[in-house]
């Protein structure tokens, strides 16, 4: 059995009417989330490309849509469990984003809950499976910092010197920036400059590497790339993204 144009209408307008709504947004858009993931069940493909193109097209933005909506309204458990969903799908066209986005997710949305430990286990786990992945460093010494863990300035150290060695993680353009912007906030300008000639070095790497030719590799970036209540406003305040634009 195939998804009919009409099943797929209907997921379409499920969610067309969570959007519209005033009352329980993030309801609805759990409601149709499962909806989609029913099909999905049914059809025994979890995977992007469902063979209906109005929706296939928007599944990857519908799964961020629904998480950032979920985590909005407080409802963190729903939205671990529409993470795992996304942890099942397969997706063609973003190099693992969304697989990479859902787990950092779901330690963090544990963190929200108030299991801190919790969310601790999951990165420490992530990175013993996956030690080069550059934004599971990001966002695991990001909660060790947001709790005042002891282990913050060490797992800093730890990932500078790897970084001097020459270590290749991935995201390491993005991972040499981050770094840097702690170690100027402890205010430790050598090492904070030595990550951002770093930082500018990987780029050009990846600038003269790119396949993008004629086309703004930051913007693509950005564009890719999921904003996390914890992370740096890119509108430049320097404030978290949840105290400056993800109020809105």
């Amino acid at each position: 059995m195939s998804i009919t144009q009409k099943e797929a209408n209907e997921i379409e307008i499920k969610f067309m009417e969570a959007w519209n709504s005033s009352d329980n947004c993030a309801c609805k858009a759990k409601e149709a989330w499962d909806a989609l993931i029913g099909l999905m069940e049914r059809e025994n493909n979890y995977s992007d490309s469902l063979g209906v193109e109005s929706l296939d097209w928007q599944i990857g933005n519908w799964a961020n849509d629904v998480t950032m909506e979920l985590h909005n309204a407080g409802r963190y458990r729903d939205c671990i469990e529409v993470n795992e969903d996304i942890l099942k799908i397969t997706w063609h066209s973003d190099n693992n984003l969304f697989h990479e986005n859902a787990l950092r997710e779901i330690a963090d949305e544990y963190s929200y809950m108030g299991e801190v430990y919790r969310c601790y286990e999951l990165y420490e786990d992530y990175l013993k499976k996956d030690s080069m992945w550059g934004w599971g460093w990001i966002g695991y010494y990001r909660q060790l910092d947001e709790h005042d863990d002891d282990r913050f300035e060490s797992v800093l150290d730890d990932l500078y010197k790897r970084l001097k060695d020459g270590v290749g993680f991935r995201d390491k353009e993005d991972l040499c920036r981050e770094l840097g912007d702690e170690y100027n906030t402890l205010g430790n300008t050598e090492r904070a400059n030595f990550l951002y000639t770093l930082e500018n070095e990987e780029k050009e790497k990846n600038n003269k590497s790119s396949f993008f030719r004629g086309f703004n590799i930051d913007q693509l970036m950005v564009k890719s790339k999921k904003i996390y209540p914890n992370e740096l406003c890119p509108c430049g305040s320097g404030k978290k993204y949840k105290k400056c634009c993800g109020r809105n």
